[in-house]
């Protein structure tokens, strides 16, 4: 069985958050469509997505 500790999970959020914060401030400058944006939306869409594995995991060992 795979074990996924709790501060992976932490790291996870904070990342996210701090990639969120990132995607904002890029597309406020320099518009949602400007490529650094997209690019900035894809790392946070593959941040969200490592968390939502992580909590299925999580959730199949409960």
């Amino acid at each position: 069985m795979l074990y996924v500790k709790q501060e992976t999970k932490e790291e996870l959020l904070h990342w996210i958050k701090r990639k969120q914060e990132e995607m904002i401030e890029i597309g406020t400058e320099k518009g949602i469509s400007h490529e650094e944006t997209l690019q900035c939306s894809q790392e946070l869409d593959h941040l969200l997505t490592s968390y939502q594995r992580l909590a299925s995991i999580n959730q199949l060992r409960s």
